[in-house]
């Protein structure tokens, strides 16, 4: 535990703006893939992956499970991947686009929150047709983004957000409820007392964001901050809301202050509702 490198938004720009650095050239990881059905899924990811991580180097080489490692092919699939794997996955990808020619898989959207075990096929068809031909590696790759065979969650985010600005050496699971109790588990029950990298977690246990910076104080209990996260909404994937709004709320039975989003900033944050805000000790800028 220790200063930060980074702030949450430099994370978002890594990621998206202007993006990773894969030999294709710069691609933004412009999206949000969650393999909990209720948040969409992770179909289409599911589909290429499966088949994609056996796939030899050249065809007579090593696996992709092996170069890239199982357990971050398996963060990726989950939407909790690092920047450098998913360059590793996408650069494996180009180098072995004859072989593509034979990985056929579905091309799905996002599942219905009313009926989240009914998987949306919209096509089918091999990678190669489907992205690479008659297309640069980059706009292929761009295509596949959009399409959701790649993105991140919003405990991805904030997991790799730690490994990217030094404080993890390695990615640590959790549900985002889960870090309220592992993670970052000192309690900060004062609007006046919230800090950059405090952690916003939803108190129903389904969402977890990053305070990214402290602006001013609006009234004696609501506070002005910047958000980033990884979510769905006016911006997909990575992102930073500007200028949201932290209303106290009432303690409860936890001893945790639930805070209200009276204004849910720009672009507007996609997910409102009541939150804890939680610190890691020790972690600061």
């Amino acid at each position: 535990m220790a200063e930060a490198n980074y702030l949450p938004y430099h994370f978002v720009n890594y990621l998206r703006s202007p993006g990773l650095q894969a030999k294709a050239g710069t691609i933004p990881l412009a999206q949000y893939l969650c393999k909990t059905k209720s948040n969409g899924g992770n179909d289409s990811a599911t589909s290429l992956i499966g088949k994609l991580r056996w796939m030899k180097d050249g065809g007579t080489g090593s696996q992709m499970n092996t170069l890239v490692g199982g357990v971050e092919v398996d963060l990726a699939l989950k939407g909790q991947g690092s920047g450098e794997t998913f360059i590793a996955i996408w650069d494996f990808m180009c180098r072995n686009k004859e072989q593509l020619k034979k990985l056929n898989v579905e091309v799905c959207g996002r599942r219905e929150r009313g009926d989240s075990d009914t998987k949306v096929v919209l096509k089918t068809g091999n990678v190669y047709d489907l992205y690479f031909k008659g297309k640069s590696d980059k706009a292929a790759i761009q295509a596949m983004i959009a399409d959701r065979f790649f993105g991140i969650d919003c405990i991805g985010f904030t997991g790799t957000f730690l490994m990217f600005t030094g404080e993890w050496t390695k990615y640590k699971g959790a549900t985002p409820r889960q870090w309220a109790d592992w993670h970052c588990s000192k309690k900060i029950n004062h609007a006046k007392d919230i800090k950059p990298l405090d952690f916003m977690i939803w108190t129903g246990g389904g969402h977890i964001a990053i305070v990214d910076w402290v602006w001013s104080m609006v009234d004696d209990k609501t506070v002005k901050v910047d958000v980033c996260q990884s979510s769905s909404g006016e911006q997909i994937g990575p992102q930073c809301n500007e200028f949201v709004h932290l209303r106290e709320g009432s303690i409860d039975g936890s001893g945790r202050r639930q805070y209200y989003i009276s204004h849910r900033g720009s672009p507007r944050m996609p997910v409102d509702g009541h939150v804890y805000v939680m610190r890691r000790n020790g972690f600061f800028w």
